[in-house]
């Protein structure tokens, strides 16, 4: 609703517009739960959701998936961090096969209060940039008694079965001398003719 009819008969120019302008702010919409839920929020303002919810790592080089994910298992991570669950969850909203194993669960058992970093990655590989990225992730939600041993870094190639069949018809033809042994000669200079006999070096065979 228009303020016009509130303003004084004197009014200038300019208060009458900056009075139309302001009447219609409350049309524009502003979707506020849109904004602070991680599936909805515009993918150009994610960095202030993700700032609002005290997101540990951030990376602009993320995929727009990683981030919401992120966003999405902030609260968790915040609720359970220093458990070996905050950093699964962690972890897997970047979405690397990577896990940790503490010293207790080694063959043989590693030194005390020690962890490895296992990462799992396919053909494509992985880079040190993401490397160093696992590392900060953990060591923003593990425990401050658990220290990093080594990463090791596996690479598992998976393919499906390729199953395939052929069909044919055909004739086959043995020309055979009279010890029985094969008549190779003759067959290097054959004619197969229409009617299914073979002529070969001039002598003609059913």
């Amino acid at each position: 609703m228009s303020d016009r009819q509130l303003l004084p008969s004197n009014a200038s120019a300019q208060e009458v517009a900056l009075s139309g302008a302001v009447a219609r702010v409350g049309d524009v919409p502003v979707p506020n739960r849109d904004l602070y839920n991680a599936d909805k929020c515009p993918a150009p303002l994610l960095p202030w959701l993700a700032w609002a919810l005290s997101l540990d790592e951030w990376n602009t080089q993320w995929t727009e998936a990683q981030k919401r994910q992120a966003i999405k298992d902030s609260i968790f991570v915040h609720r359970h961090k220093g458990t070996i669950g905050a950093v699964r969850r962690a972890l897997g909203a970047l979405g690397f096969g990577a896990q940790v194993q503490e010293w207790f669960n080694q063959v043989p058992a590693g030194a005390a209060y020690t962890y490895n970093l296992l990462l799992e990655v396919d053909q494509v590989g992985i880079s040190q940039g993401d490397i160093v990225q696992v590392k900060d992730v953990v060591a923003s939600t593990k425990n401050l008694r658990s220290h990093l041993d080594k990463v090791a870094v596996s690479v598992k190639s998976r393919a499906g079965p390729i199953i395939a069949s052929v069909a044919g018809i055909g004739t086959e033809i043995t020309v055979l001398y009279g010890d029985g042994s094969d008549a190779f000669d003759l067959i290097s200079n054959g004619t197969a003719l229409s009617n299914g006999e073979y002529i070969a070096n001039g002598i003609k065979f059913n």
